[in-house]
């Protein structure tokens, strides 16, 4: 779990940076960030539940909302056809965006689950808490 953690980190700062020439990076950038920053935490075994519930019902909530089409296979087909036009449409924009939204969503329910089950004894406040054992005395 630590290293697929670690590289969900290193894939969300590298969407971040690919967010730096959008027209919109003040809003992306974070983003990314905010879920690279969970990862990263998963990663030293810290999990904040009632932040990682914001983020995933954020996400859940801008991806569903950001979403241009009615369906899957709508979407599907219009980027088969917008290959060639590449970003020149801004519903496939939109689509993306969606999609990463999608994938931040997923991977903070990943963790808050995860922190949910590892914990020993869980707090549902917003301080974070360690899920490994603490180390024993000689």
């Amino acid at each position: 779990m630590k290293i697929l953690s670690i590289l969900l980190c290193l894939i969300f700062v590298l969407f971040a940076l690919v967010q730096i020439n959008d027209p919109d990076p003040w809003i992306w950038i974070p983003i990314y960030l905010f879920s690279a920053y969970t990862a990263f935490c998963s990663s030293r075994n810290y999990f904040n539940p009632m932040l990682l519930m914001m983020l995933a019902t954020g996400y859940l909530l801008g991806a569903l909302f950001l979403f241009p089409f009615e369906n899957m296979a709508e979407w599907i087909h219009t980027e088969e056809q917008a290959k060639s036009l590449e970003m020149k449409m801004p519903f496939v924009e939109e689509a993306r965006e969606s999609l990463g939204l999608f994938i931040c969503f997923v991977t903070n329910t990943i963790f808050m689950f995860i922190g949910f089950k590892k914990a020993k004894q869980p707090n549902y406040n917003f301080g974070y808490f360690f899920t490994q054992e603490p180390p024993q005395e000689k």
